[in-house]
């Protein structure tokens, strides 16, 4: 099947349309729609239309990506049988013994390790710990899930080497590591603290004193540090200490590794079935993440890519030159095809007239832009499937509830630190 130029644009249009509303409400008509079938169904219908060819859109496809959560993933899983979780879910139940105290140690502990290692790793872990934690407590595992990715994005914002996006901008505009952090970290900062605030306050209905159970008695077996749950925290701590150190073209494979060290030898250590270990391995978010990079690949061979392009360029140049104008149009393409191929489409414009404020604040707007939606940023995606998985549903609506005052802040913030100081 073979569509004109004008007709294949109109069709990649309906059809990323179509594929947003179905992952970004779930259904169809009365009908539930997993997030995987709808992100697989955008793409196969770039396929069946004929904008993207197979060819196409297997060279469209993110390999390292797709490394990266799988290799996590099987990580997580070890961590889980090993009993890992069961054990910081009993330390962090215990320290926190409110609902809201609770909110702020997960947003400050996942804000701090997005800072210094990649965001969907850091939400990758610690999802099933938070929702462990809080059936341990009683309480609606609803408000800290949304508030991890939340807060992931927002620390991931800091550093050269919290996202992807991030270390693309470092790599090609030559911007030094502490320079980086020096603008941003206060953006960071001032974001993760309006962003508690807020979800203490949107949260009062949500947590009644009633439904706090006793945490005085825990069970002992989730205290007992066991050969294995080592293990998996050298595991944890080689893969991370490879993140930091070597290059990002290396992570996927730091990752992988990681990932097949576990599956091999945790069996041999615990005497489970390595079948297990795959089993709870999350299969449908490599699944979306595919059909979205072909849903994608189809908006830019139809050409409708292009035309974003030509219409940014054609804008007055003064306001692609402002802090404030890169700023909404960053976050405005950022929740059309997701905030690395935004940035990838706005750097060759930045590029003609480079400095250091536009380029902090491409990286910064396109990352805090993420919180707006669940699929917003990768990290949203893995902190809504892990939930589902346990049965945990995150909405629209509910996400969006935090999300998108929390975005409007943080980018507020963004203009006001990189315009003004």
């Amino acid at each position: 099947m073979r569509l004109t130029p004008d007709a294949a644009e109109f069709a990649a249009l309906i059809i990323f349309l179509f594929t947003y509303a179905l992952i970004s409400f779930g259904r169809l008509g009365k009908n539930s729609i997993e997030m995987p079938a709808a992100a697989l169904l955008g793409g196969a219908l770039m396929l069946v239309t004929g904008i993207v060819n197979p060819q196409a859109a297997l060279s469209s496809i993110n390999w390292g990506t797709i490394l990266l959560i799988m290799g996590m993933m099987m990580i997580v899983s070890g961590m889980d049988l090993s009993g890992v979780f069961r054990w910081i879910s009993s330390k962090l139940v215990r320290a926190a013994g409110t609902p809201r105290l609770f909110i702020v140690y997960v947003s400050l502990i996942t804000a701090f390790l997005s800072a210094l290692i990649l965001n969907d790793a850091v939400v990758l872990i610690f999802t099933p710990v938070i929702i462990a934690s809080a059936r341990k407590m009683g309480i609606s595992p609803l408000p800290p899930l949304i508030m991890e990715a939340i807060s992931a994005n927002i620390g991931s914002t800091a550093t050269e080497v919290g996202n992807p996006q991030n270390a693309y901008i470092a790599n090609i505009s030559s911007i030094e590591f502490h320079v980086f952090t020096a603008y941003l970290l206060p953006v960071a900062v001032a974001s993760l603290l309006f962003a508690i605030i807020l979800a203490i306050i949107l949260s009062r209905k949500e947590y009644v004193r009633s439904e706090m159970r006793s945490t005085e008695h825990q069970d002992e077996a989730g205290a007992r540090v066991t050969f294995p749950m080592y293990f998996m925290a050298g595991v944890v701590f080689s893969v991370f200490t490879g993140f930091y150190l070597l290059p990002l073209s290396y992570v996927p494979v730091v990752a992988m590794v990681g990932g097949i060290v576990t599956l091999f030898a945790l069996p041999l250590i615990t005497g489970r079935n390595g079948q297990e270990l795959l089993v709870k391995v999350d299969w449908g978010i490599l699944l979306f993440f595919i059909g979205l990079f072909v849903l994608i690949s189809g908006i830019e061979s139809s050409g409708l890519l292009q035309l974003i392009i030509s219409a940014l360029t054609s804008i007055d140049t003064r306001l692609l030159s402002t802090v404030g104008g890169l700023t909404v149009l960053t976050s405005v393409l950022s929740n059309m095809v997701s905030n690395v191929p935004a940035v990838v489409l706005l750097s060759p414009i930045i590029e003609k007239n480079p400095t250091t404020r536009l380029w902090l604040s491409l990286a910064a707007s396109s990352t805090l832009a993420g919180n707006a939606t669940i699929i917003g940023a990768a990290a949203n995606v893995i902190v809504a499937r892990g939930a589902a998985r346990e049965g945990v549903h995150i909405s629209l609506r509910s996400f969006m509830k935090y999300g998108l005052p929390i975005t409007v802040v943080s980018l507020l913030f963004t203009f006001l630190f990189l315009q003004f100081l």
